[in-house]
């Protein structure tokens, strides 16, 4: 849930004027964004658990998404963000959540695979629950790869370092997740575009620098996305919707250039709305008109030894 809290301090008793319900979560936001930009099909798996879990799966059936969850026992976890629209401040409270067992990981780990054989990408996104071990990203994108699919992956920690060998067609982080992946926080987006070189074995790498844009890093090329500036009025489900944004030009054959200006575009959208990972089409459509691309420079590959 969200609530807007302005002049809000802890200590403090307020009394509620505005509440957002909504089911979040970085694959679900992603999913959202997504359906929101014109993807006809979109199917959301994972862990769900009791009567949290239930709600989960109407909401997205009311937004025309599908779900293919795996029930588990326990709750799934309600987190709270509490907005101060006065002063721009954001604070969440995250509930524990479930704790899932070997056999379920495993039934999850088939549940992937057969759905990278039917769908045209896969995106993998958000923290791990409790039980699950930190491999559980690179198993995922093996079985896809093996699968024959495309994926796409947001993680963070120990998690993202794993599945990083695994070679996903895309790694999407923030400057905070990378700066952890690469032991160093780099100072512009020139160095931080040698440092994504230096952590790809193959596909893409994305690193969002929130209202400023994002750096895209291939195999033989750097861009930079200039985001347009706005007033935001929340910021959580930004790089969600920049991966959902971002992925639906993949889907229709866009070049990376014009996949990076939709991805910053959605991400921006974002911003202008309560609702993590929900745009609205016409502002997407509006902002990526203003985003600005430029190459980055490279050094060139040193030949192996």
């Amino acid at each position: 849930k969200t609530y807007v809290v302005p002049g809000f301090q802890a200590g403090g008793i307020y009394r509620l004027e505005t509440v957002v319900p909504v089911a979040g979560g970085k694959a679900l936001n992603v999913a959202k964004t997504a359906r929101l930009l014109g993807v006809p099909e979109v199917i959301c798996t994972g862990f769900v658990a009791g009567r949290t879990g239930d709600w989960i799966r109407k909401d997205l059936e009311a937004r025309g998404i599908q779900e293919d969850f795996l029930e588990v026992a326990g709750e799934s976890r309600e987190d709270i963000l509490v907005v101060d629209p006065s002063g721009g401040a954001e604070t969440r409270l995250l509930e524990p959540g479930i704790t899932v067992d070997a056999p379920a990981v495993e039934k999850l780990v088939r549940r992937v695979g057969e759905l990278a054989r039917a769908s045209d990408l896969l995106v993998l996104a958000g923290s791990l629950p409790h039980g699950v071990g930190d491999d559980l990203y690179a198993r995922l994108v093996g079985e896809v790869r093996r699968s024959g699919g495309r994926v796409f992956l947001d993680a963070e920690g120990e998690a993202l370092r794993q599945a990083v060998s695994a070679g996903p067609d895309l790694i999407k982080v923030n400057e905070e997740e990378f700066a952890a992946l690469t032991g160093r926080a780099a100072r512009g987006p020139e160095e931080l575009a040698g440092l994504g070189r230096k952590v790809l074995s193959r596909g893409n790498l994305v690193v969002t620098l929130g209202g400023r844009g994002a750096v895209w890093v291939g195999p033989e090329a750097a861009l930079l996305a200039e985001a347009p500036p706005v007033a935001p009025l929340m910021t959580v489900g930004s790089g969600d919707a920049f991966l959902g944004g971002y992925a639906v030009a993949v889907l229709r054959g866009d070049d990376p250039p014009q996949a990076l200006a939709l991805g910053v575009a959605a991400g921006t959208a974002n911003t202008l709305c309560l609702r993590p990972g929900v745009v609205e089409p016409g502002s997407v459509e509006a902002l990526r008109a203003k985003v600005r691309i430029a190459p980055l420079a490279l050094e060139a590959r040193q030949p192996d030894r």
